[in-house]
């Protein structure tokens, strides 16, 4: 797409946020702002390179999907939503299941998913234990709007179980020192999971 990468970069920032007031951007994703996790994934897109694949859950209006596109030019893109009327860009893979479904472990692998759909602690987890096997080695694990789980992190939803959900990334993946996972790092909205390059890819089962 264009220029890939630096292009993403350069269209994210080019129509800035002013006074908490969104003026046009040409991506229209929340990522971006009023979040701020558009450096974090700049971070890991560098990382993975322009041929990632990656999976997002929570598809909703698509233009998360676009910023994919074109963080990762050479990869592949692959939407899941339960809603069929959730829009999916051009060459996006369309998949419409529930984030719980366990035909979900029929897809990928990737470099990257980002659950950003119902940010219910139950569901979440439900996701998590489904997918986390789907990511390769060296690849990443996203769990986004985490604050849902505290009180007052958010304005519109409030699932303490989504704190519990975030809380126990630490037990279940850093447990022993040769653990595939080597990291889990925390930040505002954002818990991301790290597979270590030397991990054994689970395959579908």
């Amino acid at each position: 797409m264009r220029d890939g990468f630096w292009y993403a970069v350069r269209m994210a920032y080019l129509y800035p946020y002013t006074a908490g007031v969104q003026v046009p951007s040409f991506f229209e994703t929340d990522k971006i702002e009023p979040h701020g996790y558009f450096p974090e994934y700049l971070k890991i897109a560098a990382d993975i390179g322009p041929s990632g694949k990656v999976c997002e859950i929570g598809a909703y209006y698509g233009e998360s999907l676009r910023m994919w596109q074109a963080l990762f030019p050479l990869g592949e893109v692959t939407g899941v939503d339960c809603n069929p009327d959730a829009v999916f860009p051009d060459g996006v893979i369309r998949v419409i299941k529930s984030q719980d479904d366990p035909s979900l472990v029929e897809l990928g692998p990737f470099d990257l998913i980002v659950d950003d759909a119902s940010h219910e602690g139950v569901l979440t987890d439900k996701t998590f234990s489904l997918m986390w096997r789907r990511v390769k080695p060296g690849g990443y694990y996203v769990i986004e709007d985490w604050y849902t789980g505290l009180v007052n992190g958010s304005a519109t939803q409030y699932d303490p179980e989504m704190l519990v959900t975030v809380e126990s990334l630490p037990h279940r993946l850093l447990s022993a020192r040769n653990a595939e996972c080597d990291s889990v790092t925390f930040r505002y909205g954002l818990a991301i999971a790290h597979k270590r390059r030397g991990a054994a890819l689970e395959w579908k089962r």
